[in-house]
């Protein structure tokens, strides 16, 4: 007798194992729809039956779709020499969003958001069985544990594997004994109880920092704030005394208890270790990010955490259990849980595209982030990218970023095998960059690695640390093109008070500033291009709040509301340049300044600056007018206010800055400021890519054809740098 075989699973088995290692597609094994799988269940498919269970335990995902428009396609994985540390599951993917449900869900707001989402599944489950692999379908095979809580003994030992496998990296390995922030805390107090202490580290005189020592920080949402305990100058003498356990809000009781778990004394939490009501302590420690996280071991991420009550370890859900036979009867236990996404962690790009190729910013929309607020967070992304190592706490598992690479528990995240999709390289090329210069609180020297980690950290490492790396010099153009992406990224996040919109950003720059230089309010002063800088969403953006005074017009960070590009590479140079008088030192270069959180006035030097009328062509729209040629214009701004404010037919100031590889004239638009004489005001930036010539009812000329028709004076483009220059004082 010939048993038929299922039509739509094929019975879940595999006729003939492939052994060729060298392919590492996944092997497709059905697609249907839940209504067609319904019926070969119900028709006798053992196959089919398990399936459609794990599904239906799943049911609340889908309650309100029809099942009708629920489908369904199925793939198992050729593993080859990876079988012992990999899963070898059956991966079930549930598709029922139409095209513009996902778009209007918010999932794919941008084009190539929705492009990625349309290829990721609207739920992803997983079918496998536990360690000892026994299945009656040679689809399901063994899966990997995740761990419940990482407090126990399993999740310690995931943790430290974790961590061990990162001290194995040339960039990961520490150059020295750590120097301690300025105040931490003791999470040892030694006296039989839970409680904690404030502890002021000693200044050492000799190294010009505080005392040595291993510690840990803490990155956590603060939330509406009234669930975060606090050092203020009245609770200061207390909190070194001791910081009862039951003032701890659950993350900070959480970050104490992994600290403890792991072995180390000490933990910065930014609350408590900064004076919160004293504005000369918060400025100085904020400033000292770099130094603080850089030489951290190990950043907790209380990462799926809205506020500080909610607690670093949230409950995973477990998987559900399926009972099996094979032909003869025999019991089998078959396990199904939702596939870890790791969306906030992917990308759409490749590993191998440079810089210019990447996709700005990455995955900060609302859905991709939901379950994690941590990373929409502007103080957060710098502390990340700072810390030498990240263990993100998420719901369905943890998550290990560090210099060289990134884990997590499942042990598919960085695997192309089970998902195409590019994990977020930005941190990775951050360290890159930052291992070519010396670190904040590190010296330079020839000492071994076994010299230089001790105590907790080399028991947390089986391997023997030892030798050296060497790092190239960055190049200017290199390192202004990251920083222009972590801005992106940055003000794509959120910050609670307008007045941290530099101050959250400080830490990183200081890591810049050994190969670019002078740095004033955002802006590194050797780059012109870089002031030309432009909100994404202009309609969408305000000035903000903090006072002009501080923070300039031609600052990206006077704006809010919008994630900031940037223009960093030039077809032609338009003799425009920039200085910052007020930041001149000794030499009067400027080039060593540094000014993180203020600036003054920038003065800009230009051989093409055109005064032009405004036109106001709809109720949204601008143009630019002269000799009555006109280009059109976004105000920074959505609606411009107070000295913003614009007037049709008032006169602005056109300055060229370049023409770009791709066919366009940038330039700056500068308003007469009123309150100061001689002054002008950021309005925009301005693009040109083709002109209109009023009464010509021909093809508009293109952008080129504007330099002859707005400087029709200009005869020779290759003797701007020797001509008259106009200069422009912009506050």
């Amino acid at each position: 007798m010939v048993l038929s075989v299922c039509k739509t699973c094929k019975g879940l088995q595999t006729s003939q194992r492939i052994t060729d290692e060298s392919i590492t597609e996944p092997l497709q094994r059905f697609s249907t729809t839940l209504p067609a799988l319904r019926q070969s269940a119900t028709a006798g498919c053992r196959g089919c039956a398990v399936v459609q269970q794990g599904i239906l335990l799943h049911h609340d995902r889908f309650a309100h779709v029809n099942e009708e428009h629920v489908n369904i396609s199925a793939e198992s994985f050729n593993l080859g020499a990876e079988t012992q540390n990999a899963q070898d599951h059956l991966s079930v993917e549930l598709r029922w969003k139409p095209n513009d449900e996902r778009c209007s869900d918010g999932i794919g707001e941008h084009e190539h958001d929705h492009e990625q989402d349309e290829k990721y599944p609207d739920l992803k489950l997983e079918f496998y069985t536990d360690k000892d692999g026994q299945s009656p379908f040679s689809a399901i095979g063994r899966g990997i544990r995740i761990s419940e809580n990482p407090l126990t003994d399993f999740g310690l030992d995931v943790a430290k594997a974790m961590i061990a496998n990162c001290l194995s990296h040339p960039k990961c390995q520490q150059a020295k004994r750590a120097r301690l922030p300025k105040r931490v805390i003791d999470v040892l107090a030694n006296n039989g109880s839970n409680e904690v202490k404030l502890h002021e580290s000693t200044f050492d005189a000799d190294e010009l920092s505080y005392e040595a020592g291993d510690y840990l920080t803490l990155s956590h949402c603060w939330g509406v704030g009234q669930n975060v305990l606090k050092t203020t100058k009245a609770t200061l003498s207390a909190n070194k005394t001791k910081i009862l356990w039951s003032s701890l809000p659950r993350t900070f009781q959480d970050a104490v208890a992994l600290t403890r778990a792991l072995g180390f004394q000490y933990l910065w939490i930014d609350s408590l270790c900064i004076i919160q009501d004293d504005p000369s302590d918060f400025q100085r420690e904020s400033l000292n990010m770099d130094a603080i996280y850089s030489n951290s071991f190990l950043t907790i991420a209380a990462t799926s955490a809205y506020d500080s009550s909610q607690g670093c370890f949230l409950p995973k859900p477990q998987p559900f259990k399926i009972q099996a036979t094979d032909n003869k009867g025999s019991l089998y236990k078959i396990y199904v849980r939702e596939q870890p996404s790791h969306y906030s962690f992917k990308g759409n790009f490749s590993e191998e595209d440079h810089m210019n190729d990447w996709v700005m910013p990455f995955n900060c929309q609302d859905q991709a982030i939901a379950q994690t607020p941590l990373l929409k967070r502007a103080w957060a992304f710098q502390e990340r990218l700072l810390s030498p190592r990240v263990l993100h706490f998420t719901p369905s598992e943890m998550i290990f970023e560090c210099m060289e690479g990134i884990q997590c528990e499942c042990g598919r995240i960085d695997n192309s095998m089970y998902d195409s999709r590019t994990t977020d390289t930005v941190k990775r090329e951050f360290a890159n960059f930052a291992a070519g210069s010396h670190r904040p609180g590190e010296t330079n020297g020839d000492a071994t690695m076994s010299e230089s980690v001790d105590g907790v950290v080399s028991q947390l490492a089986n391997i023997n640390l030892n030798g050296t790396t060497s790092h190239s010099a960055n190049s200017k153009d290199e390192a202004i093109q990251l920083w222009s992406y972590i801005i992106t990224e940055c003000t794509a996040r959120d910050l609670t008070f307008d007045a941290d919109r530099l101050i959250a950003i400080a830490g990183v720059a200081k890591q810049f500033l050994p190969i670019l230089g002078g740095y004033v309010a955002g802006q590194w002063t050797f780059s012109t291009l870089n002031l030309l800088w432009y909100p994404s969403e202009a309609s969408h953006c305000r000035r903000s709040k903090v006072s002009s005074s501080i923070v300039p017009t031609w600052s990206w960070a006077s704006i809010e509301g919008s994630p900031i590009y940037f223009d960093n590479t030039t077809a032609m140079d338009l003799a425009c340049t920039a200085t910052f008088p007020s930041q001149r030192d000794c030499n009067g270069s400027g080039s060593h300044s540094w000014s993180p959180i203020s600036g003054d006035r920038v003065e800009i030097s230009a051989a093409m600056a055109a005064e032009v009328t405004l036109r106001f062509d709809s109720s949204d729209g601008y143009s630019l007018m002269k000799n009555h040629v006109s280009v059109e214009f976004t105000p920074d701004v959505g609606v411009p206010r107070g000295e913003d404010e614009l007037v049709p037919g008032e006169t602005l100031t056109c300055v060229l800055a370049s023409m770009t590889w791709r066919s366009s004239i940038i330039g700056l638009v500068l308003k007469a400021s009123k309150s100061q004489t001689d002054t002008y005001r950021r309005i925009g930036r301005f693009e040109c890519y083709d002109c209109d010539h009023e009464g010509n009812t021909d093809e508009p000329g293109d952008a080129e054809a504007l330099l002859s028709l707005w400087f029709p004076e200009i005869e020779d483009m290759t003797q701007l740098d020797d001509g008259p220059k106009k200069v422009f004082s912009v506050v």
